[in-house]
């Protein structure tokens, strides 16, 4: 159980860095000659992101989504993460809205990728 819980945290903490690599830009502005920054320079640059794991779950425990649950919701009621239940969910993007109804949803498992 140690193993699957670790499992879990390393795959969210990829994932957590994946988006957050994805998302640091850096720019950097080089003066030129004149008072009014005639001649600026200005370069912008992304960071590369690496593709997304490969991730095979393997799903222990499954739920059936009520009216008007979310995400958030049945991550919250299974003692999960958000990040832990989209990479056992990866079909679903988790937002604010509310997942569809009776559709099933893994909410234990592992994830080995």
């Amino acid at each position: 159980m140690a193993a699957t819980k670790a499992s879990h945290r390393a795959v969210a903490a990829i994932l957590l860095l994946a988006i957050a690599v994805g998302t640091a830009q850096a720019a950097v502005s080089e003066p030129g000659a004149g008072s009014r920054g005639q001649g600026a320079t200005t370069t912008t640059t992304s960071a590369r992101v690496p593709l997304p794991l490969a991730v095979t779950v393997r799903c222990t425990k499954v739920h059936v989504v009520k009216a008007g649950e979310t995400c958030a919701s049945v991550a919250r009621d299974f003692r999960l993460t958000v990040a832990q239940f989209m990479v056992l969910n990866q079909e679903y993007t988790c937002t604010a809205a509310p997942l569809p109804h009776g559709r099933w949803v893994c909410v234990r498992g592992s994830a080995v990728g």
